[in-house]
C-alpha cells in the first residue's frame, strides 16, 4: 500500500458523486492524512517537475480543484494534488519523492478536508485533462506501487541500464559509454561506442568476477564477452557470451532488478 500514512475515503473508479448526487467516474483517490489533521504536510509520492502550483483556474485543466500542485514525472505523466490548504512549491521547480509540496485542505469543490490525488496519462494540453477520465488516467495506487519497476522484455535499453546503474551505485544516465562496436554491444541500444569503458560495466565485472576490469562488455575481435558469459553461468541461461535480441539473460536480470534479488 503506497499510501500507508493516509486513510482512503474514496477509491479510484465509478462512484456516487457526493456533490453532484449522481454516478460519475472518480479519476483519482481521496486520502486523509492520519496525523496532522487540517494543514498536515503533503509530500510528493513521485518526484518530477512542477507544471502548476496555485489556485485551479477554469480552463487550465484543474478548475474546481482548489489549491493544486501538478507534477510531471520522468515518464511524462501528470500527478495532480488537489484541494490543498496551501502550496509550498512553484512552477518550474524540480521536486523529489517525499518533499513537502503543500498542506492538506478543503479548497475547491469538496465536502471536507482531504487530498484528491490523480495520475493523468498525459501532461498536456490542459495538464492532461479530458472528458474521458476513465481512459486518460491511471489507478494511482497501482501506478505509484509499480513506478520503479522496469519492463521484463529481454531488451537491454536505457531503462534497464538506468536500473543497473542505480543498483550498482554509478552515474544514472541510462547510457553505457565507451563500448566497442561488436556483436554483443550492437544488441544493447543504450551502449554508446567509443573509448574508455563504462563505470557500470566495471562495477558489474567486479561483481560477477569476470576477470579483466576494463569497463568494456565484449572483446573487440570475437565479440564474445567474459562478463556476459559469467552472468549467463550465474543465472543458468544459454552460455554463449553474447546478448541476443531479445535476451533470456536480460529478461532474468530485469526480473531480478524488479524483485531485488540481483
Amino acid at each position: 500500500m503506497p499510501f500507508k500514512d493516509y486513510r482512503v475515503t474514496s477509491n479510484y473508479g465509478w462512484r456516487h458523486h457526493p456533490i453532484r448526487n449522481r454516478r460519475l467516474f472518480h479519476a483519482g483517490i481521496d486520502l486523509v492524512k492520519r496525523k496532522g489533521g487540517v494543514n498536515a504536510p503533503i509530500e510528493a509520492f513521485i518526484g518530477g517537475e512542477v507544471l502548476y502550483a496555485g489556485n485551479g483556474r477554469s480552463g487550465t485543466g484543474v478548475g474546481g480543484y482548489g489549491n493544486v500542485v501538478v507534477i510531471r514525472d520522468g515518464k511524462g505523466k501528470a500527478h495532480v494534488y488537489a484541494h490543498l490548504h496551501s502550496v509550498s512549491v512553484r512552477k518550474g521547480q524540480n521536486v523529489s519523492k517525499g518533499q513537502v509540496i503543500g498542506r492538506q485542505g478543503a479548497t475547491g469543490q469538496v465536502t471536507g478536508a482531504h487530498l484528491h490525488y490523480e495520475v493523468r496519462k498525459k501532461s498536456s494540453p490542459s495538464l492532461g485533462w479530458t472528458n474521458d477520465q476513465q481512459n486518460t488516467t491511471h489507478n494511482p495506487t497501482d501506478y505509484v506501487k509499480n513506478y520503479n519497476l522496469i519492463a521484463v522484455d529481454g531488451f537491454w535499453g536505457p531503462e534497464t541500464t538506468r536500473a543497473l546503474q542505480k543498483h550498482f551505485k554509478t552515474i544514472q544516465d541510462g547510457v553505457i559509454s565507451g563500448q566497442p562496436r561488436n556483436s554483443s554491444t550492437l544488441n544493447i541500444p543504450s551502449a554508446k561506442f567509443g573509448n574508455g569503458g563504462s563505470l557500470l560495466i566495471r562495477a558489474m565485472q567486479r561483481h560477477y568476477k569476470s576477470g579483466v576490469v576494463d569497463g568494456v562488455i565484449g572483446g573487440q575481435k570475437t565479440g564474445k564477452s567474459m562478463l556476459i558469459t559469467k552472468m549467463q553461468e550465474t543465472y543458468k541461461t544459454i552460455v554463449d557470451g553474447k546478448v541476443s535480441k531479445p535476451s533470456v539473460l536480460v529478461r532474468e536480470v530485469q526480473r531480478r532488478l524488479n524483485n531485488g534479488t540481483l
